[in-house]
């Protein structure tokens, strides 16, 4: 009988599960520390079907920077388009932030941690990814300040820096099962982003 030919589905959903696998490792284990066959392993596939969908585990960390990026793109511009002031994007911006956090652990571990181990070419690309989250973030806080409704003393680039470090940080130290959920979490944080920024700071609720 003649096999039966995947359907794309199906291969996504292979491609998936590796791509799970390597995040979980990579983070677990660090990038120099995890194998090819234990990302087979943890995905439960075959060699021959993990080879078939990533030649090495190098190309799987570029993925997984790309994609991440290229979904933390799409959220901060659907907020910058959305219309609202730049108070409430600048929350909206950190809330996003730390729901991401929550929802790709591993990725955004990985992403934070392990781009030294990139190809040139990917680092590169990851580079210009990041410029253009940094960009959108920046464009927030200028009109902010050219609106008045930030100080008009703000760095943009240090302003940008500090709150972006704030929130990046938190792949260290969050826990799922810690205390605080993340909602409560990105409030606090927006919260201590918009106190910065503003004329009239407001104390955190």
């Amino acid at each position: 009988m003649a096999a039966v030919k995947k359907q794309p589905a199906e291969m996504s959903e292979v491609k998936a599960r590796i791509l799970a696998a390597a995040a979980d490792l990579f983070m677990e284990q660090g990038f120099a520390g995890t194998t090819v066959r234990e990302i087979g392993e943890r995905a439960g596939v075959g060699q021959s079907s993990l080879y078939h969908h990533a030649r090495s585990k190098g190309q799987l960390l570029s993925e997984l920077h790309g994609t991440f990026a290229q979904e933390l793109i799409g959220l901060i511009e659907a907020i910058v388009g959305s219309g609202s002031t730049p108070r409430e994007q600048l929350r909206d911006v950190v809330k996003a932030i730390l729901s991401v956090v929550h929802t790709h652990r591993p990725v955004v571990t990985i992403y934070l941690r392990e781009s030294h181990a990139l190809s040139d070419e990917a680092r590169e690309a990851v580079v210009v990814q990041r410029n253009t989250i940094d960009t959108m973030v920046d464009g927030i806080i200028q009109r902010g300040m050219e609106s008045g409704e930030f100080r008009p003393d703000l760095d943009v680039h240090l302003t940008r820096l500090a709150i972006l470090g704030m929130c990046n940080w938190t792949y260290q130290w969050y826990r799922p099962n810690g205390k605080q959920n993340i909602s409560d979490i990105g409030e606090h944080f927006a919260d201590l982003a918009e106190a910065s920024v503003m004329k009239t700071s407001r104390q955190p609720s």
